[in-house]
C-alpha cells in the first residue's frame, strides 16, 4: 500500500495556518506523516506553503490538504476523495462550525437587523464561511436581497477583521476558528464584539486525490485520528484542534442546498 513518487507528494494545511501559528501546524503535520508512514503511505517530511492552495485542490500530486465546503461542492466533488474534518474546541464533536457576525464595540449595533444598510466585508466568494453563510444569515433575517449597502472583498478572514476594525467596513462574518485565532493573535480583534452567528455547517474537509482504495482511505482516517491525539497539547490548544472525525461527500450537500438557496442572491 506504500504511496510514493513524485506525482502524489503534495500536502498541506493551509487554512488555518497563520504565521503566528505555523509551529504548531508543523507539530500536526509531523504527526500525521509519522502516522501516514507507520501505515505504509509515504509524504513529504514539510508541508507546501509555495503552491496556492485552490490550485493543490485540485493537483493530481494531491495527498492532504484542507479545503472549505464550498469549493467542494462547486468543483471538487468529482476531483477529490473526502476523509473527514478535524473537531475544534467550543465547537461540536460532529465537525460542525458556523461563523460569527462581527461589528466594531464603539458602534451602538446590538440588534443584527440594525446592519441593514451598512457595509459588509467577505473574505473571497469562494468561502462558505465568510461569504455564503453570510447571504443566507441576511437572506434569513431581512429576506432582502439588498440588505447590505456595499461589499468589499479582503482576501482572508483575518482582513476582514482588520477592515471592520478599521472602519473600511461595518460587519463580516468570520468562521469560528478564525475568530479563535484573531482573539488570540490578532491585536485589532479586541476591537470588535460578536452580535449574531450562522447556522452549524459541516466543517472544512480534509481531502486527497481520487483513485485510492477503500482500505488505503481507512488507513488516511486512522492516521489522521492518531495524529490528533498524539498531538502535544500545547500545539492542540493553540490549533484549537480536539479530535478528528471521518467524513463523507455527501455530507456536504446541505451546503450545495445553502448554495442553490443563497448563491444567486447578491449582498449588495
Amino acid at each position: 500500500m506504500t504511496l510514493s513518487g513524485p506525482s502524489i507528494d503534495l500536502v498541506q494545511l493551509a487554512m488555518y495556518d497563520w504565521s503566528e501559528v505555523r509551529g504548531a501546524t508543523d507539530k500536526l503535520w509531523t504527526q500525521i506523516h509519522n502516522a501516514l508512514e507507520y501505515r505504509g503511505i509515504s509524504s513529504p517530511e514539510v508541508l507546501d506553503r509555495k503552491q496556492d492552495p485552490e490550485t493543490g485542490w485540485g493537483s493530481p500530486r494531491l495527498l492532504l490538504s484542507q479545503t472549505c465546503g464550498l469549493p467542494l461542492v462547486q468543483n471538487l466533488r468529482d476531483q477529490v476523495a473526502v476523509l473527514g474534518r478535524f473537531t475544534y474546541q467550543n465547537l461540536p464533536a460532529t465537525g460542525d462550525y458556523h461563523s460569527v457576525i462581527v461589528v466594531r464595540r464603539s458602534d451602538s449595533i446590538d440588534d443584527p437587523e440594525a446592519l441593514s444598510g451598512h457595509r459588509a466585508a467577505i473574505n473571497h466568494e469562494n468561502s462558505y464561511s465568510g461569504c455564503l453563510a453570510l447571504k443566507r444569515w441576511a437572506g434569513r433575517l431581512a429576506e432582502e436581497t439588498d440588505f447590505f449597502a456595499s461589499v468589499i472583498a479582503t482576501g482572508s478572514h483575518r482582513d476582514s477583521v482588520c477592515a471592520v476594525a478599521n472602519g473600511f467596513a461595518d460587519t463580516a462574518a468570520i468562521d469560528h476558528v478564525s475568530w479563535c485565532l484573531a482573539k488570540l493573535v490578532e491585536p485589532t480583534a479586541q476591537t470588535l464584539k460578536v452580535v449574531a452567528r450562522t447556522d452549524d455547517r459541516p466543517g472544512l474537509p480534509l481531502i486527497t486525490r481520487t483513485g485510492h482504495d477503500t482500505k488505503t482511505i481507512a488507513s488516511f482516517r486512522s492516521a489522521l485520528d492518531e495524529a490528533v491525539t498524539t498531538l502535544d497539547p500545547v500545539s492542540r490548544n493553540v490549533l484549537g484542534i480536539t479530535g478528528f472525525v471521518p467524513a463523507h461527500v455527501h455530507d456536504y450537500d446541505v451546503i450545495d442546498e445553502d448554495l442553490q438557496q443563497f448563491g444567486t442572491t447578491a449582498l449588495c
